[in-house]
């Protein structure tokens, strides 16, 4: 079928009409009985003199009336509106022997479709057909219910199939197109994570230089001290002399022991954030996350932030750890920048039934209440021209809602500031397992 006639056209059904299976009620029965005969057709229909239908012809029923016992001598010379016994028409009877039945079916016993509808139309009227009807042609009728043909009930459902055939076709190839569409935009929506993720790397990339340039410092200068060190313990010393030489040995190798640790901090904490981690979930500690996070956006905070954190560090759950950093980068920067660079944030980590929610407030301004159903929109941001993409909380959204099951709220906190919520289920395992000690664990000078 194509696509002009899978579309309703109009030409698709009509032209499958049979228009000359018409005539006058006044003809005799063995008029009509011949002439169907003689053009082979089962049903006709029976018009008045303005060319209405009336009913719908059988030639079945002709032959039945005519083949009964003296049917012939009775009938045959009758005319087509004729009433004779039902019970004549054997099987065909659907009133009482006794009853009288026209020799044609009354028009409404018969389907009459009109032949301007398109096929959708012409369908639907079909299925809204006498439940008694159980004929198998269908009148056609003009616009102004004159007769045009008949179309056969068969062509008709088999005109039906190929619709139906073509209309599955159309769906498959929609649902196709469909599935390529949204694997490109689920691989566009991962672009824009990852987009977003280098971004956010991009702007902290310049503070970690710089933390990592004094741990560095530490080092180099540690060397240089032991060097000296053993170059006096080559010569004579008193034990005294020993002594100290021996505690600023110490001493440095302990500060370089520091620095290196702090070093490897910040490198282990870029690849928790920077990780590609799309493919499969691990099971990793919420409270190591956010340590991590706090090391990556020391140099943004610096003194004029001060973190809390009261957090259950038996907290693990199942996730794609650097999409958690993600998230918990964009949250934790948009309060520091909410704050104007300056205030407290408080992180504080607690078990629900069925969840880990993370919470993080702040002691900015807050959100204005009007703001709180879009701050999750993408491109939205309070943060004025220039100053962001307005992505990081749409993101964000995303990653918690689609990625891990588990979603992000916001609102304002009484004591004032904003304050978000991060919840992230439990594994069926820790939900049945009871509840871990909350331990908050400090945050050190160095680390903010």
């Amino acid at each position: 079928m194509d696509a002009a006639r899978a579309a309703g056209n109009l030409m698709e059904w009509s032209e499958l009409i049979h228009h000359q299976t018409s005539f006058d009620p006044g003809q005799t029965v063995e008029q009509v009985y011949e002439k169907m005969l003689a053009m082979g057709i089962d049903f006709a229909v029976a018009v008045d003199e303005e060319n209405v239908p009336v009913g719908l012809v059988s030639f079945k029923m002709l032959a039945a009336a005519l083949s009964a016992k003296y049917g012939h001598a009775l009938f045959a010379k009758k005319i087509l509106s004729t009433r004779v016994p039902s019970v004549i028409f054997g099987s065909l009877a659907t009133t009482q022997p006794h009853e009288q039945m026209a020799l044609f079916i009354p028009i409404s016993r018969a389907v009459v479709i009109n032949a301007s509808l398109d096929f959708f139309a012409a369908q639907a009227n079909l299925e809204r057909r006498p439940k008694e009807h159980s004929f198998d042609d269908i009148i056609v009728t003009s616009e102004t219910g004159t007769f045009e043909g008949l179309i056969s009930m068969r062509d008709f459902m088999k005109l039906q199939m190929d619709m139906l055939r073509w209309q599955e076709s159309e769906l498959r190839q929609r649902n196709e197109d469909m599935n390529r569409t949204l694997t490109q935009l689920s691989q566009t929506q991962d672009e824009l994570v990852n987009s977003a993720k280098m971004a956010a790397l991009g702007e902290l990339v310049a503070g970690i230089a710089h933390e990592m340039n004094t741990p560095l410092g530490v080092l180099i200068s540690s060397h240089d001290m032991i060097e000296k060190i053993f170059d006096l313990l080559t010569h004579e010393v008193t034990p005294e002399r020993r002594a100290q030489l021996d505690h600023y040995l110490q001493t440095n190798i302990d500060l370089g022991r520091e620095a290196s640790e702090r070093v490897t901090q910040i490198i282990r904490s870029l690849r928790t954030f920077g990780r590609d981690d799309q493919q499969e979930q691990h099971t990793a500690s919420l409270a190591d996350l956010i340590t991590s996070t706090l090391v990556l956006l020391a140099s943004k905070f610096k003194s004029s932030i001060t973190v809390h954190t009261d957090i259950v560090e038996a907290a693990h759950v199942r996730c794609y750890p650097g999409q958690i950093s993600q998230v918990l980068v964009n949250v934790l920067t948009n309060a520091s920048q909410a704050m104007g660079g300056k205030g407290t944030i408080y992180i504080e980590l607690q078990r629900g039934l069925t969840y880990w929610e993370l919470s993080i407030r702040d002691t900015g301004p807050g959100i204005a209440p009007h703001l709180l159903d879009r701050i999750f929109d993408p491109g939205f941001t309070t943060k004025g021209v220039g100053v962001g993409t307005g992505l990081g909380l749409s993101i964000s959204r995303k990653i918690m809602e689609q990625s891990h099951g588990g979603r992000i709220t916001v609102s304002n906190h009484p004591q004032g500031g904003a304050i978000f919520r991060i919840e992230i289920p439990l594994s069926p395992r820790e939900q049945d397992s009871p509840p871990s000690p909350r331990t908050a664990i400090p945050v050190s000078s160095s680390m903010v």
